[in-house]
């Protein structure tokens, strides 16, 4: 398990906030319930089509690869901020390493 324990409610919320802007003119994806903060956590398309990384968590980083499609990889560490949605397209997959904390997106309807 990640160090999601230690992120205050404060950062929580905030972090979902800012991730909901960020797609909400992307109406066929939804939040997760709750953050994702796990060493080595991976999960695929067609499961979940994005990710929104909150570049600020913990030392990390995300990387969605496979398919034709270049690989991308967004670092997390204290010193950062911000957050970033990276698509996960057909034949890609994410995976997360070190203390990243993310929001996966699901397709509209289905249960994360």
């Amino acid at each position: 398990m990640g160090s999601d324990m230690t992120r205050s409610d404060h950062i929580k919320d905030a972090f979902r906030e800012t991730a909901a802007k960020l797609i909400m003119n992307m109406p066929t994806l939804r939040l997760a319930n709750e953050e994702t903060t796990e060493l080595f956590k991976f999960k695929d398309y067609p499961e979940v089509r994005g990710v929104v990384v909150d570049k600020g968590s913990d030392r990390g980083y995300i990387q969605v690869s496979g398919g034709r499609a270049a690989t991308t990889m967004v670092e997390t560490s204290k010193d950062k901020t911000g957050v970033e949605f990276v698509e996960i397209l057909k034949n890609q997959g994410c995976m997360l390493y070190g203390g990243a904390t993310v929001l996966f997106c699901y397709p509209e309807g289905a249960s994360s």
